[in-house]
């Protein structure tokens, strides 16, 4: 699977640039082969087997040079962080992990929550399956923080107290812990909908959530706001989001030593882009 996503990341992204770098690559070597065949015509007489050979060495340089990497990172100047855009698998990362939910902190997978998503997979993963344990886990964090709420009674299926959006509350252990931040407003229809400034408000709410209980250790966020969200924004523009907000939240204080912000493997729409994001320097701010 792994090596069919490369060469669709390939296909659509790195053909002109692979171009470029055979092109490169063979008038390089080419340049330095001419010369020596006039001081060595004998030695170097190579014929059209050597002129094909040498355009196989610059095809595989170039290959090299240009095959699509599973991750891009950063370091920022100040603080001492770094940034990285990695395709993967979320639940496989080390170190504390992000998951994004909406502003009821609905568990129940089925119509309510679809079984892939981040937050389904968060049940299935972390918790074996049990959504008891998760909402209890969930209600106790809740109560602790003491954010205000208001009931929803129209709300027919799921849970229906409703707290502001940027809630955010840990979960788990020293070592590994899991943020989850409310960033979508829960219809009573059971359509989740979000927009800019609410992923905003809750990447704000995050950031300060991680320096107090994220003890400097890495973090991975997925491209929250994506899909079910409904957010209009491409998966692009949400991850270009998520690293301006950290940016800008690490500038005024330390949050972690790195962040990961993470893509699925079937998400190529957005795992094209991750070259993409590299010629552009997005990551100098």
């Amino acid at each position: 699977m792994v090596s069919n996503i490369y060469f669709k990341i390939l296909k659509k992204v790195g053909f002109k640039r692979l171009r470029d770098s055979f092109i490169s690559n063979f008038g390089l070597f080419w340049l330095f082969t001419e010369p020596g065949a006039l001081f060595f015509p004998e030695k170097l007489n190579f014929g059209w087997i050597g002129y094909l050979w040498l355009a196989v060495i610059a095809m595989v340089f170039a290959f090299i040079q240009r095959f699509p990497r599973r991750s891009v990172c950063r370091a920022l100047s100040s603080p001492d962080s770094e940034i990285e855009i990695k395709i993967g698998d979320l639940f496989e990362q080390q170190g504390h992990l992000v998951i994004g939910l909406n502003d009821v902190f609905d568990t129940e997978l089925g119509e309510i929550i679809k079984p892939s998503s981040v937050q389904g997979q968060f049940l299935t993963k972390i918790y074996s399956s049990d959504r008891l344990k998760l909402d209890a886990d969930i209600e106790n964090a809740l109560q602790i923080y003491n954010y205000p709420r208001n009931e929803e009674v129209n709300k027919k299926l799921g849970k229906t107290w409703r707290y502001p959006i940027g809630t955010t509350i840990t979960l788990g252990s020293h070592d590994n812990r899991y943020f989850l931040t409310a960033y979508g407003y829960m219809s009573n229809d059971m359509t989740v909908q979000s927009n800019s400034d609410y992923i905003w408000q809750s990447l704000s709410k995050l950031w300060q959530e991680v320096r107090l209980k994220g003890h400097s250790i890495d973090v991975s966020i997925p491209i929250i706001g994506a899909d079910l969200a409904r957010t209009g924004l491409p998966r692009m523009a949400l991850a270009k989001l998520i690293i301006t907000s950290f940016v800008i939240a690490s500038k005024e204080k330390f949050i972690t030593r790195k962040l990961t912000v993470m893509i699925y493997p079937k998400d190529l729409s957005t795992g094209q882009k991750v070259a993409k994001v590299e010629r552009k320097g997005f990551y100098k701010r």
